[in-house]
C-alpha cells in the first residue's frame, strides 16, 4: 500500500496528513520547532510523521513538502512625535495610585528632608494655594507630617506631588482629601512657574486640564498660547488625573530626534514606518521591498494608536506600538531543499509537488459545497494566502500579527493573547457570577478564583483564563473587533486587490479560521452577496474530515506526482 505523508511546516504549527488512494488515514499537528524552514523545524516534522504513522498503524512510503519561506513578526515601539506645547509641560498623567480628589492651580512649594520648604520663597497671587512637592528620599510619613504642620500654620496647600509611588499613603494622612499625584519628576515640578493638578474620582475624566479655555484662564496664558492648551487637552483626554506645569519661558527639547524604523518601496522611495502604516492597506502586496537594511518580499504593519482611536478606546488604556510582519526573501538556489532534508530524515523519497498556496487550494476544495471557482484564503500564523483558480498572492501578516497586537494592547504574554484573541469574553463579578459582552449575566459552572474578581476572562487551555482589569467587556469587544479589522480584514483586502479576482465564494482555512468572529470580519470587507464559508477540509473524501486545518498538508498529499 502506498502511503503519502503531506507535511506542512508553518511559522507556528507543523501539520501532517497521511493518505492512501485518496483516503485520509490520519492527521496530527505540533508547534513548529525553531524557525520555519530550519533543520530543527524539519526534524520536528519528521518526528511528527513517525508519530502519526504509528497511530495509524501504517508505514509512510513517500513524503511531500512545499518550498518554505519564514515570516517575521516584530513589535516595534516608535516614539510619538510630541507637538510643540510652548510653556506647557505634562508632568504626569493617568498614574495608578493617586490620592484624594480635586483641582489646584498654584506655584510649587518644594519640601525638604530638613523639615522646611526648600529653595527661596515662592511668589504667589493672593488667594492662590501652593502645590507641595515631595522629593525622592523623603519618607511618606515624614512628608505627611510636614504637610500637616504647614496646614496647621495657615499655609494654603491645595495639592501635593510625590516623587515616589506613595501617593495614597500620603493622602491618607492628610485632612480634607487634598488631591495627591505620585510618580512625578520633583525637580521638573519645582522648576515650573505654576502647576495645575487635577484628580478626579474613579470612573470620571479630567475637567479643567482638558478644557483649553478654562486652563488658559487659570494659567494666565497669552492669546497665542491657547493652541498649546488645545494640543495638551487632546493628549490628556480620558485620563482621571494629571499634572501640568507652566514654565517661565518655552524650553524646546534639544538633541537629535529619535531614529525611526523605515521602509523602502519597490520604486526606491523611503519613508518612516509610522508614515507607511497609514498607506500600507492601500498598497499592493509586494510594494515594500526593504525594512531597514533587510530585504523583504512583503511587509504589513499596524499602528495600535490608530486602532485605538478608531475603536474610540480610552487614551492610555491600550498600547501605542507599531506591529510589523515581514515576508523573508525566497531561498536562494544554493539553500538546502526542505524535501531533500525531510527525505533524509525519513529515509523515504520526498518531493515538492506544489507551492503552499496551490496545495492549500487543492486541500480546501475538498470542502462540501466548495465551488471550483472559489477563492481560497489560507490564514496562517505568518501569512494570508489568497488563491484563485488562476493565480495567488502571499501577504505578510496574519495570526501571529493579531496575537502580537492583542498582547501589546493589553500588556499580557503572547501565550495568553493567543487564547484571548479568539472570541468573546466575560467579566467575573465574583464567585460564580459573570457579565457577558452583550450585557447578559449568568453563573459560571464552577467558582472562579478570588483573584479573578473584576477581571475579563476567556476559556483557556486549563479552564478560565483571566487577562485584564482595565476594560469593560463591551469596550474590549470594540477594540478586539477593530484589531481584527486592521490586521486580518485590511490585509485580506489588499491581497484581493492585488490578485484582482471576481469573488462569488470565499473559503477560509488555516488555524485562525477557527476564530468564531472571523467570518463576519471578512464578510464586512467584501461586496454584498459574496458567500464566505469556513473550510471543512477532507469532507468530500473517505476518512475523517479535518475541519478548517490541514488544507496545505492534505493538498500536498493529494497532489499529482
Amino acid at each position: 500500500m502506498t502511503v503519502v505523508a503531506g507535511v506542512d511546516v508553518g511559522n507556528a504549527t507543523t501539520e501532517v496528513v497521511l493518505t492512501s488512494g485518496g483516503k485520509i488515514l490520519a492527521a496530527g499537528r505540533v508547534p513548529t520547532r525553531g524557525r520555519k524552514g530550519s533543520a530543527d523545524s524539519l526534524r520536528g516534522a519528521a518526528a511528527l510523521v513517525r508519530r502519526v504513522e504509528r497511530r495509524a498503524g501504517c508505514t509512510v512510503t513517500e513524503a511531500r513538502i512545499a518550498p518554505l519561506r519564514a515570516v517575521d513578526t516584530a513589535v516595534v515601539t516608535v516614539p510619538d512625535t510630541v507637538p510643540p506645547r510652548g510653556r506647557l509641560r505634562v508632568l504626569a498623567a493617568g498614574v495608578a495610585t493617586p490620592g484624594g480628589a480635586g483641582v489646584c492651580v498654584g506655584p510649587p512649594l518644594p519640601l525638604s528632608a530638613a523639615g522646611l520648604p526648600s529653595g527661596p520663597p515662592v511668589p504667589r497671587s493672593a488667594g492662590s494655594p501652593f502645590v507641595a512637592v515631595v522629593p525622592a528620599g523623603l519618607r511618606y510619613d515624614e512628608a505627611a507630617a510636614q504637610l500637616r504642620d504647614l496646614l496647621a500654620a495657615g499655609t494654603p496647600v491645595g495639592a501635593v506631588l510625590v516623587a515616589g509611588d506613595e501617593g495614597v499613603l500620603v493622602a491618607n494622612r492628610l485632612p480634607g482629601g487634598l488631591p495627591v499625584v505620585d510618580q512625578v519628576d520633583a525637580a521638573a515640578a519645582a522648576a515650573c512657574q505654576l502647576l495645575a493638578v487635577e484628580v478626579r474620582p474613579p470612573g470620571h475624566t479630567l475637567s479643567l486640564l482638558t478644557d483649553p479655555v478654562a486652563l488658559a484662564a487659570r494659567l494666565g496664558l497669552a492669546g497665542h498660547e491657547v493652541a498649546d492648551a488645545v494640543a495638551l487637552g487632546g493628549a490628556l483626554a480620558d485620563h482621571a488625573n494629571a499634572v501640568v506645569g507652566l514654565l517661565a519661558a518655552p524650553a524646546d527639547a534639544v538633541g537629535p530626534a529619535p531614529d525611526e524604523p523605515w521602509v523602502q518601496t519597490a520604486d526606491g522611495g523611503r519613508l518612516s514606518l509610522r508614515d507607511a502604516c497609514q498607506q500600507l492597506p492601500a498598497w499592493p502586496v509586494g510594494t515594500v521591498r526593504a525594512f531597514g537594511e533587510t530585504g523583504v518580499d512583503d511587509l504589513f504593519a499596524v499602528d495600535l494608536a490608530a486602532v485605538a482611536d478608531a475603536a474610540t478606546a480610552r487614551q492610555g488604556s491600550t498600547g501605542r506600538a507599531l506591529l510589523v510582519a515581514s515576508l523573508s526573501r525566497g531561498a536562494g538556489p544554493r539553500a538546502p531543499s526542505p524535501a531533500g532534508l525531510l527525505g533524509d530524515l525519513l529515509a523515504v523519497p520526498a518531493r515538492s509537488p506544489a507551492s503552499e498556496p496551490a496545495a492549500a487550494r487543492h486541500g480546501a476544495l475538498t470542502t462540501p459545497g466548495a465551488s471550483p471557482q472559489a477563492v481560497v484564503v489560507d490564514l496562517g500564523a505568518g501569512t494570508i494566502d489568497v488563491i484563485s483558480a488562476e493565480s495567488d498572492v502571499v501577504a505578510a501578516g496574519a495570526g501571529d500579527l493579531l496575537t502580537a497586537a492583542v498582547a501589546e494592547t493589553l500588556g499580557i504574554p503572547r501565550a495568553a493573547a493567543d487564547w484571548v484573541k479568539r472570541g468573546p469574553c466575560l467579566r467575573v463579578d465574583g464567585g460564580q457570577r459573570f457579565e457577558a459582552e452583550d450585557g447578559s449575566r449568568g453563573f459560571l459552572t464552577a467558582p472562579a478564583p478570588a483573584s479573578a474578581a473584576g477581571m475579563l476572562a476567556v476559556e483557556g487551555p486549563g479552564g478560565l483564563l483571566p487577562f485584564d482589569r482595565k476594560h469593560g467587556p463591551g469596550e474590549w469587544r470594540a477594540i478586539r473587533i477593530r484589531l481584527k479589522l486592521a490586521v486580518l480584514a485590511a490585509n485580506f483586502q489588499r491581497a484581493v486587490r492585488t490578485l484582482g479576482p471576481d469573488l462569488s465564494q470565499v473559503l477560509i482555512v488555516g488555524g485562525p479560521a477557527g476564530d468564531e468572529e472571523l467570518l463576519g470580519i471578512i464578510a464586512r470587507s467584501l461586496p454584498p452577496g459574496v458567500a464566505v464559508g469556513r473550510g471543512d477540509v477532507g469532507g468530500t473524501l473517505a476518512g475523517e474530515p479535518l475541519g478548517h486545518r490541514y488544507a496545505v498538508a492534505l493538498g500536498l498529499a493529494l497532489a499529482q506526482p
